[in-house]
């Protein structure tokens, strides 16, 4: 994850990025609000997560906030504020999260982890060629949908090519199993499952077309099925942790 965080005492800065590196993220600190969404502005598309502290001189939070809602493409924000009474005005203001001080910081972790990988995953399929991004949610109650599918095991993935552009509901190791199968394998159709709950089905994604077709399924054929496909996947990420290894 890539995060942006604003927060003024140094105290604080200091002990936040001294857990940003033992967790592994990439991360920019700003020291009040105003730097906050400068940082957010240049780099625009590339944080993952902002953790915003409301109380900051020169502009607090609240209106970081508001601007960063305003003016800069989507992405999570986790207020931090010391004041309870805070929390409905962080909403308000656009926030996703909050958090009140002092915290654990297996707290802050907890929270950071819940929305790591709230990601539309976009596929891009034909004979020559495949690729797979990553793309944040259009807006708060997209990544409240996203967040709820990830509780699950589930994500959202876009199909993009010549004969079909279609989302799907899948296990999370689906896209990653697409990859393997299609870059690696060279197959040249993979099958899958839609766990759209409207419409479950059994997919194919053909690589030469990027169409999908789709065979709706009954219920208990469904669940049949997905614990053969989570069988699998399992057995795939065992095979390749063991070649990374």
């Amino acid at each position: 994850m890539n995060i942006l965080i604003a927060e003024d005492n140094t105290f604080t800065q200091m002990l936040i990025r001294r857990l940003m590196e033992i967790w592994g993220f990439k991360f920019d600190i700003a020291s009040n609000g105003k730097e906050a969404v400068e940082l957010a502005e240049l780099n625009e598309g590339e944080y993952d997560l902002c953790l915003m502290d409301t109380d900051m001189p020169i502009m607090d939070g609240l209106e970081a906030i508001k601007m960063l809602r305003r003016n800069i493409k989507y992405f999570p924000i986790l207020s931090l504020s010391g004041d309870y009474t805070n929390e409905k005005k962080c909403f308000e203001s656009g926030a996703d999260e909050f958090l009140a001080k002092p915290y654990f910081p297996d707290e802050l972790y907890k929270k950071i982890k819940e929305w790591n990988g709230i990601n539309i995953i976009q596929l891009q399929v034909n004979e020559d060629f495949f690729k797979i991004e990553r793309e944040m949610p259009m807006g708060p109650k997209q990544a409240s949908v996203l967040k709820e599918l990830k509780e699950k095991g589930l994500s959202l993935i876009s199909i993009f090519g010549t004969a079909t552009e279609a989302s799907f509901i899948v296990n999370e190791l689906i896209p990653d199993y697409i990859e393997k199968e299609f870059a690696e394998n060279q197959k040249h159709s993979v099958k899958f499952l839609d766990h759209n709950p409207e419409s479950k089905g059994l997919c194919r994604l053909f690589a030469k077309t990027s169409m999908v077709v789709k065979t709706f399924m009954l219920d208990e054929d469904f669940e049949y099925k997905n614990k053969q496909e989570t069988t699998e996947l399992k057995k795939i990420i065992i095979t390749n942790d063991k070649h990374s290894a």
